[in-house]
């Protein structure tokens, strides 16, 4: 640990994403280790460093022209990506088992003023000033200058009166308008949904990568043309930027709607959270063939499509996500002569369920979701941008009649095993994590 310890002391721009997982979730053969290599990237003249206190503006200044925006990101996880009580306890074991070595690692996403004024370390966040506590905010995105590395946080901000954006014609008597090319394109989010280990060189989240290497990232279709508009999909959102500003066909998003509609909820975000149930059914669809044998065995293949993400389902922090397939057997009086993937009574997924997600191996080559101690892939079962993935299930029905097979996938922002463990370690106990039905199809076969 001393090693990682004097590299994060070394390199500012590098950062974790966090969290638990429940490891025993999984019953597929691991999967071979991501690669070491960042994608290479152009870089800028100027390198970050350490700003004063102060020296980016609070959001709450940013407001009082740009209402309609700021009132958007306040309710997005980028406004929340600090206070967020379901990443603090993470983030807290993460800085006492490696004696603080992921304190920027994981901080400097979370909290970037924070790690470019001095005021990140401490971990607990007992020198930020108001400006930091308020996570990735309006001046850190719109002072970003260049891309250092297209990995582990790698933006360079250069705080000040010019404010960068993707237009550049706006006019305000407050401060400069610049117009930037990096806001157009998805390395600007890359930068930070692109996480490697920096020890081990395990890709702990691989979006950025993920999508310019599909047929979305070849084809131009960027981060913000989905995750800035409040529907799924490619769209428009007619309005203002400023209040005296021109009125445009299409204006940006603030919202930054993903799949995060357990912790939209408890947040209070209803609108934004269901915003991210939108998202999320949108971009699968499942289809079932179904074969009934000789020896009344019921034959079930389930194919899921990924059909509306530019990526792969689940992502991020895939991890602490899980995406699963829920199966149902029941006979023509309603009786379940299957099942697999359901909820128990003390909120688990079926352990013996499908999953779609990631898990990383340890040192000691056991599975975790730990993503600081991630020296290898231990299991990596996702749905690739316009691909499909399949599973046959082989039923044994009990008898003559007429049946009826649902299939419905599954989708949860984190485990609740994570939730139990928190509770264990702090004594906190959050809401139980809710499930959103992403798809579903139905089938009736005859005995």
């Amino acid at each position: 640990m001393k090693h990682l310890a004097l590299l994060v002391m070394s390199v500012l721009p590098f950062t974790f994403f966090i969290g638990c997982g429940d490891i025993n979730t999984t019953k597929e053969q691991p999967a071979a280790n991501a690669g070491k290599d960042a994608a290479a990237v152009e870089t800028t003249s100027e390198k970050p460093g350490l700003h004063e206190p102060g020296a980016f503006e609070d959001p709450t200044v940013c407001s009082h022209c740009h209402r309609e925006i700021c009132e958007e990101w306040s309710r997005s996880m980028h406004a929340n990506a600090w206070t967020d009580k379901w990443y603090q306890p993470d983030y807290i074991q993460a800085h006492q088992e490696t004696d603080g070595a992921t304190d920027l690692l994981c901080g400097a996403c979370h909290a970037p003023i924070a790690a470019r004024t001095g005021q990140l370390p401490p971990a607990d966040g007992s020198k930020f000033d108001a400006t930091s506590r308020r996570g990735i905010s309006c001046d850190f995105c719109h002072t970003v200058t260049g891309i250092e590395q297209m990995y582990n946080m790698g933006h360079v901000s250069t705080p000040g009166n010019v404010k960068n954006g993707p237009r550049g014609d706006g006019k305000s008597l407050y401060h400069e308008v610049k117009y930037s090319e990096l806001h157009t394109k998805a390395e600007f989010c890359g930068s930070c949904h692109m996480v490697i280990h920096p020890t081990t060189g395990v890709h702990i989240i691989d979006t950025w990568d993920d999508w310019k290497n599909n047929e979305y990232g070849k084809q131009g279709v960027t981060c913000q043309d989905c995750h800035m508009t409040p529907t799924p999909g490619v769209g428009k959102n007619p309005g203002r930027s400023a209040l005296m500003g021109k009125k445009r066909e299409n204006r940006a998003f603030h919202g930054f709607i993903g799949g995060s509609s357990y912790v939209q909820d408890e947040l209070g975000n209803h609108k934004q959270a269901e915003m991210s149930r939108e998202f999320l059914r949108a971009a699968a669809e499942v289809k079932l063939a179904d074969n009934v044998m000789d020896d009344g065995t019921l034959e079930l293949k389930v194919d899921v499509h990924n059909v509306g993400a530019g990526h792969k389902i689940p992502t991020g922090t895939t991890y602490i996500r899980i995406m699963w397939l829920q199966v149902e057997v029941t006979d023509s009086a309603g009786k379940v002569v299957y099942s697999s993937g359901h909820i128990d009574n003390k909120n688990h997924v079926d352990p013996d369920a499908v999953f779609f997600r990631v898990l990383f191996r340890d040192a000691e080559g056991n599975l975790t979701g730990k993503s600081w101690r991630a020296h290898g892939i231990g299991y990596d079962r996702r749905i690739p941008a316009n691909g499909m993935d399949s599973e046959t299930y082989r039923i044994a029905l009990p008898g003559k009649g007429e049946y009826k097979a649902t299939t419905r996938l599954m989708y949860r922002s984190m485990t609740q095993q994570s939730l139990d463990d928190i509770a264990k370690r702090t004594g906190e106990t959050l809401p139980p994590v809710v499930s959103v039905e992403m798809a579903a199809a139905q089938t009736t076969v005859k005995l």
